[in-house]
């Protein structure tokens, strides 16, 4: 009998950006960070024979969190990567949701019949999941080991191997864990999802629980700004047409934007009544996902220094102070892109 910890990575990017990051090879978010040592000390009793995990920097970095203190190096093994999305990767999930309703509807709910052209089937990603569980379970026959992962890939595995005991199981939290036995090649499933060493502060389920009260997800896509878009923008925040301006669409209502140019982040606004429900993230998310594709490893913005909530969003999403005085506060991020630990397959 072998047991085998399945553990989810840590908050990363996609998670707060709402952007499907399949092999998007993501950043942990700030919050991200402050889950690590809440999982180390979870796993601080429990002797581990071996780490191994999803070649991708959030789940090889959450990994070396549990695996350091204990001496060891987390194995990176592509069998536990999040399932390719194909065309999908790195798309907002409102325009997912606008474009391919169905196949969204089927990603929730019935993941069995999802695929999307160029993407890995239920079969391919459950299959080569369990294939190395299975494989790592006898190659550690009567020891412990814990493998670290991706959400999509590990939920789906559970409900093709698992069934009816995920029927009424909840959504698994950044750093979730799972408790497997595995003897003689069949796998039991202990207890999954359980994301206890995690406050209410730091969990990402809990911080999101704006959209789930309501039922709806509040998931934004992106255009380029136009001519018509000045009958909505506020005069004072309005944006400069010549830098980049992506326009937010919460369905087909445009409620606010987001400009960038050179490494500088020049603006952000929503509508006051789409305030407070994290949008803001998402518009951050698309500045900083498109200033690191043309390359750039930060991005500097500014605020008066008396506003103490705009401070405070860019403090929360990892912008440190560069340059402060009475009047202006200068902040900057990294945002360089992350190193995969091997080449992808």
């Amino acid at each position: 009998m072998t047991q085998v910890y399945i553990v989810r990575h840590a908050e990363a990017e996609g998670n707060i950006y709402r952007v499907m990051h399949g092999r998007y090879n993501s950043l942990l978010t700030p919050n991200g960070r402050r889950q690590l040592p809440a999982l180390a000390a979870r796993f601080a009793g429990i002797p581990l024979d071996a780490v191994y995990s999803s070649p991708l920097y959030r789940a090889m970095e959450t990994a070396r969190a549990v695996a350091a203190p204990k001496g060891l190096s987390p194995i990176p093994d592509s069998r536990f990567l999040e399932t390719d999305m194909g065309p999908w990767d790195g798309l907002p999930f409102g325009a997912l949701e606008h474009r391919w309703p169905e196949q969204m509807r089927r990603f929730n709910q019935s993941p069995e019949q999802w695929h999307i052209p160029g993407g890995e089937t239920f079969a391919q990603y459950t299959g080569r999941f369990w294939a190395g569980i299975l494989d790592l379970a006898a190659r550690h026959e009567g020891g412990t080991i814990a493998v670290f992962t991706h959400g999509y890939v590990s939920a789906g595995s559970f409900r093709r191997q698992f069934g009816a005991q995920m029927h009424n199981a909840a959504r698994c939290d950044n750093t979730g864990v799972s408790l497997l036995r595995c003897t003689d090649g069949t796998p039991e499933l202990i207890w999954c999802y359980d994301n206890s060493h995690l406050s209410p502060e730091i969990s990402t389920l809990a911080r999101q629980r704006w959209w789930r009260q309501t039922g709806k997800k509040f998931n934004l896509r992106y255009r380029d700004l136009t001519d018509s878009d000045a009958a909505w923008t506020d005069p004072a925040f309005c944006p400069d047409p010549a830098h980049r301006v992506r326009v937010a669409l919460l369905g087909d209502e445009a409620v606010g934007w987001v400009s960038f140019a050179g490494g500088t982040l020049t603006g952000i606004w929503l509508r006051p009544e789409h305030r407070h429900i994290r949008l803001g993230d998402q518009l951050l998310g698309q500045a900083v996902l498109e200033s690191r594709e043309n390359g750039l490893r930060q991005l500097t913005t500014g605020v008066p220094t008396a506003n103490v909530e705009a401070l405070c969003f860019f403090s929360r999403h990892g912008f440190a102070p560069v340059q402060m005085d009475d009047a202006y506060t200068v902040l900057e991020a990294p945002i360089a892109p992350p190193a995969i630990d091997t080449e992808l397959p």
